[in-house]
């Protein structure tokens, strides 16, 4: 039986970084070089693990707080200008996600990306991962991760654009932007502690649940019905 008919979750909205793949060697990779370029201080990767997730203006706005934000274009590019055509490729799909994705789709569920990684790259990271035929739909920051750049507003461009209601949604991730732009937009939340958030950040920040691995996905979808 299709799960449609028995569930009240439909919609299930996937972030990217830290949730379907573990995307920390190319982004911290990235930041390394902008660093270098702007020839501004490199902060180690322990820090730069704190960017996969937000927007990375807000990232820079909290870790280089002196740098000036008419400088933030030029930031951007110089992330960009290694990021997406090295970085991108630089991360690891992590184990049993094509198999969990395969196994909601058969339940019943509608998949979606919800990204603040730029929409253009994760169109292109999904079907290079192989991940294509599990998602109904992919969205993500605008290209120049300034104009819609928060999880909350992609998120409910991403609904829009899907057509789907908040009630019978969850939005899935790693970090406490996940989880405050799923309760922003009315949905339930199920965060993951396999990526790059933990246990504290994801319950103070929303999280209805919480599971510790991605094939506990399934099970953690079904406390919603």
């Amino acid at each position: 039986m299709n799960k449609e008919t028995t569930t009240s979750m439909k919609n299930l909205f996937f972030d990217f970084d830290g949730t379907i793949a573990n995307t920390q060697e190319g982004i911290v990779n990235a930041l390394e070089y902008m660093a270098n370029d702007l020839k501004i201080a490199n902060l180690g990767v322990q820090t730069y693990q704190k960017f996969i997730g937000p927007a990375i203006t807000d990232s820079i706005q909290k870790y280089y707080p002196d740098f000036p934000k008419s400088r933030y274009p030029e930031a951007i590019k110089s992330y960009q200008s290694f990021y997406n055509s090295k970085g991108v490729y630089q991360l690891k799909l992590y184990d049993k996600m094509p198999e969990t994705l395969a196994k909601l789709q058969a339940d019943g569920y509608k998949l979606y990306v919800s990204s603040v990684k730029p929409e253009s790259l994760v169109k292109i990271l999904i079907p290079h991962l192989d991940l294509d035929k599990y998602f109904s739909g992919i969205y993500g920051a605008s290209d120049d991760e300034t104009t819609r750049n928060t999880k909350k507003a992609i998120l409910r461009y991403g609904m829009d654009n899907a057509g789907v209601s908040a009630s019978d949604s969850v939005m899935i991730g790693d970090r406490m932007t996940d989880m405050e732009g799923g309760v922003a937009n009315g949905v339930h939340t199920l965060g993951v502690t396999y990526g790059f958030g933990d246990y504290q950040e994801l319950s103070h920040s929303g999280a209805e649940h919480i599971v510790e691995h991605v094939t506990d996905i399934p099970e953690g979808v079904k406390q919603f019905d």
